[in-house]
């Protein structure tokens, strides 16, 4: 992802985004139920989630914007940190 394209996200960061893929580690645990939250809030469950959750395929949706895996998460995450969480 480019930085115009990862620019793009980051003023996207409250609009509503899909999480799917996250899987759990633990044997017997259940798959968290994530529902629809603001891009910003996904984008820091996934990388929060990454030492206790296979992230592995997961894939986070927001309007019009390009599907972002791991990969992506984790470069937006690398460029912007806690300002995603900014209003």
């Amino acid at each position: 992802m480019d930085k115009p394209a990862m620019a793009s996200m980051f003023r996207m960061r409250q609009a509503p985004a899909t999480v799917s893929g996250v899987r759990s580690l633990g044997p017997g645990q259940a798959d968290p139920l994530i529902g629809t939250r603001p891009l910003g809030e996904a984008i820091r469950f996934v990388v929060n989630a990454h030492p206790h959750y296979d992230i592995s395929t997961v894939a986070i949706t927001c309007g019009d914007g390009p599907r972002l895996g791991s990969r992506e998460v984790k470069a937006l995450w690398l460029e912007y940190g806690d300002r995603w969480m900014e209003e």
